[in-house]
């Protein structure tokens, strides 16, 4: 979005200008410029803030990232994050709902192509597996596919149950996902209050790559018990990391250890019934390490499957 000043946003694209050429030092000049003409303008204050990051000057990116929390205090850009990787006595659970409804409303109208082109996505079909490898030949009757984007995931499932919704914080997702015709509930909500909005208990509950936009899963995993019938299963990606519970990522997703997974299930009062260490997708060509998920109430569960 434009600064609204002519000369700001001229000075803002030669400011990118000497970014794209490696000159932080210069483009931070040109940055500070531009806002003393437009010194409230947020896309400006989140530009200094990264150019100064790139300059290595990681305090005074501190500053300029707060300076921008306080014009736009909803966070559509995710400055919370960047203070979070700039190590700031701040622990971030969450992605901000403004964040990534702003992300994935730019990203719809390319998102299928570069999840299974470049990104060589294969999480829904890891799902339908493991679900298929817990419940062989099970027709669900109730499913609530959670952060379901574009419908990937949902196109995978579909074949397997009676009814299908879908929940993503993004209207560009969800109305990408109408385009597909195979859901028939698609709303616009956070995941944890799509469960808690639930007026009838699902039999199988999918959150395909979603889970890497919050950190502390402990909620939704709650949640997600309380809706789940008796006999449900509940199925779902996450990245892995090899630390104690989660830790954000430079590329801004979360990733969670299978150890911080398993007590967060139990204590919920699920019992993991098949897991896989494997990739579900790329970044830049390598493989990310990741972690599949299936999971049912304890009642309900049968003899534990280890790996799949």
């Amino acid at each position: 979005m434009p600064s609204g000043n002519f000369t700001a946003d001229r000075r803002f694209s030669y400011a990118q200008a000497l970014r794209q050429e490696g000159d932080s030092a210069a483009a931070v000049e040109m940055m500070v410029q531009v806002l003393e003409l437009a010194p409230a303008w947020a896309e400006g204050l989140f530009a200094l803030g990264e150019m100064l990051v790139e300059a290595d000057r990681p305090e005074d990116a501190l500053g300029a990232f707060r300076a921008y929390l306080a014009v736009d205090p909803a966070d559509s850009m995710g400055a919370i994050l960047q203070l979070n990787l700039l190590a700031e006595n701040t622990v971030t659970t969450s992605m901000p709902e403004a964040y990534v409804r702003r992300l994935f409303d730019e990203y719809a109208p390319r998102f299928d192509s570069a999840l299974t082109g470049g990104l060589k996505y294969r999480a829904p079909a890891l799902l339908r597996d493991a679900i298929e490898a817990v419940v062989p030949g099970r027709r669900f009757t109730r499913t609530l596919d959670l952060g379901c984007g574009t419908g990937l995931a949902g196109m995978a499932l579909r074949d397997l149950t009676h009814w299908l919704g879908g929940a993503d914080l993004s209207p560009g997702m969800i109305k990408a996902a109408l385009a597909k015709n195979i859901y028939d509930q698609l709303i616009v909500m956070d995941m944890t209050l799509a469960l808690r909005s639930q007026g009838e208990p699902c039999d199988l509950i999918v959150a395909a790559d979603s889970f890497v936009y919050l950190g502390d899963l402990a909620p939704i995993i709650r949640a997600a018990h309380k809706v789940l019938s008796e006999t449900g299963v509940l199925a779902f990606t996450v990245q892995r990391y090899d630390g104690e519970s989660y830790k954000l990522g430079k590329e801004h997703r979360f990733s969670h250890s299978y150890g911080y997974i398993t007590a967060i299930s139990e204590e919920a009062g699920f019992t993991i019934v098949a897991s896989s260490d494997t990739y579900y997708r790329q970044e830049k060509g390598v493989d990310v390490p990741g972690l599949v998920f299936v999971m049912r109430p304890k009642l309900a569960s049968p003899a534990v499957i280890p790996t799949l």
